[in-house]
């Protein structure tokens, strides 16, 4: 009887150990985000030039990341600034940058970058084309 107790003491101890060790939770996390902004983006780009007929003169786009923050802008007042950012990459040659637009109260607004080649990009604001509602194409290049 002893004998038999102490095999299900055993068998008890054994199974609540196993049972542990699969609850426990792994701190197993891969560190994605990363402060600042992504160098292969950062610099000055502007789209080509568009001839606005309402204003009688032809005007650009321009998108700037600096080490932590980032700019676009077609005029005086669409202006997108972007603080404290932080990134991660998304794809092959894809990144989201993140940080608070101080115009729009601090809220945390994202930044898509797709880089097509070294002097070449796209860009996203919150999920859409940058230069949605303008005459300005999607298309950025190094200046």
């Amino acid at each position: 009887m002893k004998f038999r107790k102490s095999i299900l003491l055993g068998i008890t101890a054994l199974s609540l150990g196993t049972i542990g060790g699969f609850t426990t939770p792994s701190n197993v996390s891969a560190h994605t985000w990363w402060d600042g902004t992504p160098v292969a983006i950062r610099g000055h780009w502007t789209t080509q030039n568009v001839y606005l007929k309402y204003m009688g003169f032809s005007n650009h786009a321009t998108f700037k990341a600096s080490a932590h923050k980032v700019e676009f802008a077609y005029s005086a007042s669409s202006n997108i600034t972007l603080h404290d950012t932080y990134w991660r990459k998304t794809g092959a040659h894809s990144y989201t940058v993140h940080g608070s637009w101080y115009r729009d109260g601090g809220y945390d607004h994202r930044i898509t970058v797709k880089k097509l080649n070294s002097h070449h990009l796209r860009a996203y604001f919150d999920g859409h084309s940058i230069t949605r509602g303008s005459a300005y194409p999607n298309s950025f290049f190094k200046k």
